[in-house]
């Protein structure tokens, strides 16, 4: 009995989560002492499971919409979209862009269609499917009120899932068929690391004129090239190693280029990376001085942890400029605040620039939220709902509030 209530307490928590909603977001922006909004709303009609996205611009540019959005039975895949431009010239709604997707057995068919003249017209058809071992992806054109192949891309699957062969193929119109344009075949090792890339072009017959090489390819380093064929013998264009010192936590990158004028390989570029329990603290480039011979130092990055594994400060240095970046975080783990600030070059102090205020529902966590038409913009790093943002500008006295963004939920 206590389990069936424990399950039945279960079952509804996940039920009430699976209830909320996101509506709507109203964006406030403040600008050139006026004020104004955008708002994106969602509404789904659980009948016919349809969702409606209506976004409205105030702003100058009023760049005003709506999204129609057809799901399937379920309510899980799209079936069918079209969206819709609001003129208010002409005080109406035009028709934008049309997509309508279909799915049978183990392929999916994307139709995309554009307007013209305010009538639904043909552009680009996706249609693609996968097995066990391979993938295959055609591109048609819409021409003379037909479906016509374009392109196709196939790729033969390695028993890792990796890609092993890709070939890529056009349409010839008169001949009514397929034509192999590219061939890319990848070679691993034992281990399962890439040895080898290799390109091949069709030109009457299979012929290779380039190809990506490793040289070495473990935990501890890389070193890899790519090459073209010149003159019956494969030339390096270019050398990237990867090293990783394990024992002082470094990972070094450094790059080489031909120079076309020696045919030899020339530094360019050298990336340090400093860890500490698995997490970069410094970032160092460095470029090449041809002149002098030597590596100077281009930029800077730091990177600053809490105990929570938070990344709570980063810096970028570069040209004698400087900007910081410092984040807070409430007892969820989640960012209630970006801090943005300039290095003053003379004083070698950090001025306040920017900054982003977060504000978020503790008691709900954001997977838990459906975003059916995925109109939530914002990125930020958190565990619970968003409810509020707020975005400021210093003007050297105080900080002022330019924007201002508002999350609103259904709850049911």
């Amino acid at each position: 009995m206590i389990k069936k209530i424990i399950f039945f307490l279960f079952f509804s928590i996940i039920s009430l989560a699976q209830q909320v909603e996101l509506k709507t977001i109203e964006r406030t922006i403040n600008a050139n002492d006026k004020s104004y909004t955008i708002i994106t709303s969602q509404t789904y009609n659980i009948k016919n499971n349809k969702l409606e996205v209506l976004h409205i611009d105030k702003s100058p540019e009023q760049a005003t919409y709506k999204e129609i959005i057809q799901f399937d039975i379920k309510g899980e895949k799209e079936l069918s979209s079209e969206k819709f431009f609001y003129d208010p010239s002409l005080k109406k709604w035009s028709k934008d862009v049309k997509k309508v997707t279909s799915y049978k057995n183990n392929k999916k068919i994307e139709e995309i269609y554009i307007a013209e003249e305010n009538k639904w017209t043909g552009d680009t058809k996706y249609e693609s499917e996968e097995s066990k071992n391979s993938k295959t992806l055609i591109v048609y054109s819409y021409e003379n009120k037909k479906w016509l192949p374009s392109s196709k891309t196939y790729t033969l699957l390695n028993k890792n899932k990796e890609d092993n062969i890709i070939e890529l193929y056009t349409w010839n119109k008169n001949k009514q068929k397929w034509e192999l344009e590219t061939k890319l075949v990848n070679t691993f090792s034992k281990e399962g690391k890439l040895e080898e890339r290799t390109e091949y072009k069709n030109k009457g017959r299979l012929v290779t004129e380039y190809k990506l090489k490793f040289y070495t390819n473990t935990d501890e380093k890389q070193d890899y090239s790519n090459l073209s064929f010149e003159n019956g013998k494969w030339i390096k264009q270019d050398r990237t190693l990867i090293e990783f010192d394990k024992l002082n936590n470094k990972k070094v990158v450094t790059i080489q280029q031909i120079n076309n004028e020696t045919k030899q390989l020339e530094n360019v570029s050298r990336s340090v990376q400093t860890y500490k329990n698995d997490m970069i603290v410094q970032e160092i480039e460095y470029f090449w001085d041809k002149d002098k011979k030597e590596w100077y130092k281009h930029s800077e990055l730091n990177f600053f942890y809490d105990e929570n594994k938070n990344l709570i400060r980063k810096q970028a240095f570069s040209d004698e400029k400087g900007i910081q970046f410092t984040y807070k975080f409430d007892k969820n783990g989640n960012n209630i605040e970006i801090l943005t600030e300039n290095l003053n070059t003379k004083t070698k102090l950090w001025k306040n620039y920017e900054k982003t205020e977060y504000l978020y529902d503790l008691s709900i966590e954001k997977d838990e939220v459906i975003d059916r038409g995925h109109i939530i913009d914002e990125k930020e790093d958190s565990v619970n709902l968003i409810l509020e943002k707020k975005y400021y500008l210093y003007d050297g006295k105080k900080w002022i509030l330019t924007e201002k963004t508002k999350y609103l939920y259904d709850k049911k």
